[in-house]
């Protein structure tokens, strides 16, 4: 059993790699929340102008809106006069949700229901990690105006891919249980999580590197050359199959990956497709 932890505790990895404080509200913010399934309620804060674009923030595995990246963006919008948003996934910082019950389906509604309350308006999505996974996911569907997508070392099949290195013994260990219970890196000696085979299950059904991915809006994607924990290549697979009006990839030279050494570079994609976005806007009114 300790050789299966240990396998199961380099799995995680990826899932763990930053944990940030709970969220703050920003300047001129406003908090909201609202249901977006059954007994999970959602937690989030919104800048709104009530017009133009909408920035959305979507954040990582075990994150929150009130990481560096977050808060920087939020901090950047204000300055700059646009309407931003950034709220935490279920069973993640303040919003409700029991963590085993949760996976990429559940999380992607999620999402999907605080995007539309700024529909019709043109969405710019920024993603880290497992959320710019959730923003591709997000511009395939219909009914939402994706404008733009910047992703910060997108996890894109991490689920998946991290599970195929593990032994037969400890899949065969993880399906026969349903569940496996592991260490939790971040909390009291004796705190386990509760991780379901059903999280890498529905994974497999979000697969975004093997098929021909078709987006509606310009792409920029930043990556860390040094990053530890989702490989430049996996960025690179992504968009050799990947048709979009423009597609960019910025790989940040010693960057790991939390990327917050970027940030600068974050900002400068939001604002140049934040423009894209202002102008197609006016010429289609």
């Amino acid at each position: 059993m300790v050789g299966h932890r240990a396998c199961v505790a380099r799995f995680l990895r990826i899932l763990y790699h930053s944990v940030s404080p709970s969220p703050v509200i920003c300047l001129n913010e406003t908090a909201f929340s609202l249901e977006s399934r059954p007994h999970v309620s959602l937690a989030g804060f919104e800048s709104d102008t009530g017009s133009g674009p909408m920035g959305l923030f979507l954040h990582g595995f075990r994150s929150n809106a009130g990481g560096q990246k977050a808060l920087a963006l939020a901090a950047h919008a204000r300055g700059k006069g646009y309407s931003w948003a950034r709220f935490d996934l279920a069973a993640h910082g303040r919003s409700s949700g029991e963590f085993e019950n949760q996976n990429l389906s559940g999380w992607l509604t999620d999402a999907l229901c605080v995007a539309h309350r700024y529909a019709p308006r043109p969405l710019i999505l920024v993603g880290s990690s497992l959320g710019a996974w959730l923003a591709v996911l997000m511009a395939r569907q219909s009914g939402l105006k994706v404008a733009g997508l910047v992703l910060v070392a997108p996890a894109f099949n991490f689920l998946q891919r991290r599970y195929a290195e593990l032994p037969d013994a400890v899949q065969g260990l993880w399906r026969a249980q349903g569940y496996l219970s592991v260490p939790d890196p971040y909390g009291a000696a004796a705190d386990h999580y509760r991780i379901r085979h059903d999280l890498v299950e529905d994974a497999q059904r979000h697969d975004v590197l093997s098929e021909p991915i078709v987006l509606p809006c310009p792409l920029v994607i930043i990556h860390g050359a040094a990053d530890e924990l989702v490989p430049v290549s996996v960025s690179e697979e992504f968009l050799a199959h990947v048709s979009a009006p423009e597609q960019e990839l910025r790989v940040i030279p010693g960057g790991d990956h939390r990327l917050t050494e970027a940030i600068p570079e974050l900002l400068a994609a939001v604002d140049r497709l934040w423009a894209g976005a202002v102008r197609d806007q006016k010429m289609s009114a």
